[in-house]
């Protein structure tokens, strides 16, 4: 019975190692957040004038940028990120952040400047 318990703790509880916890990823455009992205899947990016910025990946583990409008391709060469990281596009201000709810309750600061 111990076992049985401990077993099922454990397959439920932990995801590949980690403990299993909602991934959701963050879109801001000059500091307005435009999109927020809790599923798998192709996602097209564009800034509050409907104009195209950029085409963001997302596979429930990792979250990379295939296509971007921007000269530099910054973006695109940072390749994929995983829970914690973040994709910074400074041509077109925008800020893709992988977040996890691990630590619930915990307030953070953050601050952009252009």
């Amino acid at each position: 019975m111990v076992f049985g318990i401990g077993w099922y703790f454990f397959q439920f509880t932990y995801e590949n190692g980690n403990v299993s916890s909602q991934k959701t990823i963050f879109v801001r455009i000059q500091g307005e957040e435009i999109l927020k992205v809790k599923e798998p899947g192709e996602f097209i990016i564009r800034n509050q004038e409907g104009k195209y910025i950029t085409t963001l990946h997302f596979d429930g583990n990792k979250v990379w940028v295939t296509d971007s409008n921007c000269p530099d391709k910054i973006c695109e060469k940072t390749g994929k990120i995983g829970p914690g990281g973040s994709i910074i596009c400074v041509p077109n201000r925008m800020i893709i952040e992988f977040k996890t709810d691990e630590k619930k309750g915990e307030k953070k600061i953050d601050v952009e400047t252009w």
